[in-house]
């Protein structure tokens, strides 16, 4: 029905055949009325004739026009015009002067450098749809033209996914390549930019492996192998932050991939300047700082509550430190809870007061010649002393000589020698 040399709306000539797929041709045409070259993409009839796929294709045209980025092919104009008596759908583009990259990789896979700066390009493109609500869903070497300069430039949005113009359907039809399909999408899942993540991995495993992934001898079995089959081991020459990138592009789940088109784009540029430094994920960074700041957290208040009880005050008593002695006394316990402190406990100043005050002395019992009860001028003593048991008389005590010397805290008492004083009841 198309060939070279078929008008299009008697404006676009069409010239040669560029390529095609499951969705239409790509045919490199004259604009007669601007005198430039073009490339028109013209849709399959079955499409063209659906008035809900028109419509909703028509949207996404308007959509990419909108787009303005180096690595973004621009659209020029949409249209529609009848053709050997059927309805025709086009779609008119840029023309890029290059080669496709599936026509480049049919001379053989590219190297860990050329692969990531490539990745990083189409990275970049991605992420300038994705930020307008737009998804390619169909990235594919046959969709990435390389100028002679060595750039690349996303091509063919003719299928592309818009939030604002709702999903596009086809009966019968599935709008992505088999070979780059993401797991989700053969899952009827929304359409979200992961699915172009997955896709654009794809491309670089091919790009370093020379062939796809996974294959089969029809889309079902490569379907299958997407949604099942582990990603098969790329060579053992390919680096290991290259390597890095291309895995975690093809995760199953698309939450474990990276999280978006710029995140991918830096992966590879971290990748082109260390190939043999594994891209540390983001997400990581942050589980690490948030561990980081819980433990210096626990250290201050460590260090808070060791403070409190380091500057607590010497002279500090509680009720708890408070104990009796056997013998009705009151001591202090000064163990320390804390490091040790130096405690000074000074014995109260020796006054005769009406009621006892507390004092560390015992009465205490010692066997001298001369038998003498020692007791603490503090506090009198508890019982009075006995009476003699014997007749004799009780001695008197030894005259002293008076002089300077200041009186003795404890007299003296003297017994009999051989005489023992009973100073607590019952006595023998």
């Amino acid at each position: 029905m198309l060939g070279a040399g078929t008008t299009l709306n008697d404006r676009y000539v069409l010239g040669g055949r560029l390529g095609g797929g499951g969705m239409g041709e790509v045919w490199r045409a004259d604009d007669t009325v601007l005198a430039r070259t073009v490339a028109v993409k013209v849709l399959m009839p079955a499409l063209s004739e659906n008035p809900t796929f028109t419509q909703r294709f028509q949207n996404e045209a308007r959509a990419m026009a909108t787009l303005r980025h180096p690595g973004i092919v621009d659209v020029y104009d949409y249209g529609t015009c009848e053709v050997g008596g059927r309805q025709v759908s086009f779609l008119v583009m840029e023309y890029v002067e290059g080669e496709s990259l599936d026509r480049v990789l049919r001379r053989g896979p590219l190297g860990s450098e050329a692969t990531m700066r490539l990745v990083a390009e189409v990275a970049d493109a991605l992420a300038a749809a994705h930020a307008q609500g737009i998804v390619h869903r169909d990235v594919k070497p046959a969709n990435l033209m390389v100028r002679p300069d060595g750039s690349v430039v996303l091509t063919d949005f003719g299928i592309a996914h818009s939030a604002s113009a709702g999903q596009l359907t086809a009966t019968g039809s599935m709008l992505c390549s088999a070979g780059y399909c993401a797991p989700e999408m053969a899952t009827a899942s929304d359409v979200t930019p992961a699915v172009d993540v997955y896709a654009l991995g794809v491309v670089a495993y091919e790009s370093l492996s020379g062939h796809l992934p996974f294959q089969g001898d029809t889309p079902v079995q490569i379907i299958f192998k997407h949604l099942n089959s582990p990603i098969p081991r790329l060579p053992a020459d390919v680096p290991a932050g290259p390597r890095q990138v291309v895995e975690r592009a093809l995760e199953k789940a698309p939450d474990a991939r990276w999280q978006s088109a710029p995140l991918m784009a830096e992966a590879a540029r971290s990748a082109l300047a260390s190939p043999n430094t594994l891209p540390a994920p983001r997400q990581r960074r942050r589980r690490v700082t948030r561990a980081a700041l819980t433990i210096v957290a626990a250290v201050v208040v460590s260090v808070a509550v060791a403070g409190f009880v380091w500057m607590r005050s010497p002279t500090e008593v509680t009720s708890d430190e408070v104990q009796q002695t056997p013998a009705g006394g009151t001591t202090f316990d000064v163990t320390p809870t804390s490091p040790p402190v130096a405690r000074e406990l000074q014995p109260p100043p020796a006054k005769h007061t009406s009621s006892p005050r507390p004092s560390r002395s015992i009465p205490v019992v010692t066997r001298t010649p001369t038998a003498t009860a020692t007791t603490s001028p503090s506090r009198p003593p508890t019982t009075p002393p006995p009476t003699p048991t014997t007749s004799e008389p009780e001695p008197t005590p030894e005259p002293t000589t008076p002089g300077p010397e200041e009186p003795t805290s404890e007299p003296t008492i003297s017994r009999p020698p051989g005489e023992i004083q009973c100073i607590r009841a019952p006595c023998p």
